[in-house]
């Protein structure tokens, strides 16, 4: 989850009604509240990330990349 809620607000795509980009720890809260958990201290997750080695920095979005491209390939058989 620290992953996915890392890319969401380095991609600045998340923004508030002011328009800007909205802070890490409020993207983290809000993913906290909507799933029931806690992350501890988020900034703790977000260096985790980068500290693995290069092959390991996205896995559990490789993992969601790959969900929907083996359900795209058997809704089109191919």
């Amino acid at each position: 989850m620290a992953e996915i809620v890392a890319s969401l607000h380095l991609s600045g795509e998340i923004t508030g009604s002011d328009g800007k980009p909205v802070p890490l720890i409020q993207i983290a809260n809000t993913f906290e509240q909507a799933f029931n958990f806690s992350f501890g201290n988020i900034y703790d997750k977000l260096d985790a990330i980068f500290n693995r080695k290069p092959y390991n920095l996205t896995k559990a979005l490789d993992i969601l990349r790959s969900a929907i491209v083996r359900e795209d390939r058997k809704r089109n058989k191919r």
